[in-house]
């Protein structure tokens, strides 16, 4: 009877060591199988950067894009006040836009931003000066130490029919002094929409007489 209990406790014991034995197995397997799996993931865990946390009350400000620089309207400064006067008696004032040849004009003889325009005698003004500078500007780096009446007949040329003179003979006779042929080539300035025109003839004639008498 004794040798039956102590097999009993003997066996009790086996079976007490045999379970703890297979719970450690199984935490080990268990451990073994979260292991491999981070390590097959596709990412380490920490490798992605967490997403920025915002602060609360505080908006995302977007970054800053340059302004385009606005558009130079403002009158500069006249140099020549008996230039512009005559151009302003020339052109004559007109607030609305209208079709002039190859373009639309507006105030003293500007180029109108769309045909529907309409602007004061202010803004006129001011566009007046502008292209004025633009023509006297040009006039200068085509040709240094003019006589003052041919400076302001090249002037007026510019900006009444445009920029192209200095590329065609007027331009070769003014860089070789030939005034003359200069006189000569401004008269020939004369033609609107491929038709004499009697008031730019008129003005070409202005023109070529403030090289003895500037205005």
């Amino acid at each position: 009877m004794m040798n039956e209990y102590v097999l009993v406790l003997v066996i009790g014991a086996l079976s007490i060591q045999s379970l703890a034995l297979i719970y450690v197995l199984i935490r080990m397997i268990g451990v073994t199988d979260r292991a491999l799996a981070r390590a097959q993931a596709p990412e380490a865990v920490g490798s992605t950067p967490p997403p920025p946390v915002s602060t609360p009350g505080k908006a995302t400000v977007a970054p800053l894009k340059p302004s385009p620089a606005p558009v130079c309207t403002q009158p500069v400064e006249v140099v020549d006040k008996g230039l512009i006067a005559f151009i302003k008696k020339e052109e004559g004032f007109q607030p609305k836009a209208y079709w002039d040849y190859k373009q639309y004009s507006i105030g003293y003889g500007t180029k109108a931003n769309s045909a529907t325009e309409v602007i004061t005698e202010s803004e006129a003004e001011a566009r007046l000066t502008v292209e004025v500078d633009k023509a006297d500007t040009l006039v200068k780096n085509f040709a240094t130490g003019l006589p003052k009446g041919i400076h302001q007949a090249l002037i007026d040329l510019t900006y009444n029919a445009g920029p192209g003179w200095e590329h065609a003979s007027l331009g070769a006779a003014v860089v070789s002094r030939a005034w003359d042929t200069v006189k000569a080539d401004i008269l020939q300035y004369n033609h609107a929409g491929g038709v004499v025109n009697a008031g730019l003839t008129a003005r070409r004639e202005a023109e070529v007489s403030w090289f003895d008498k500037p205005l």
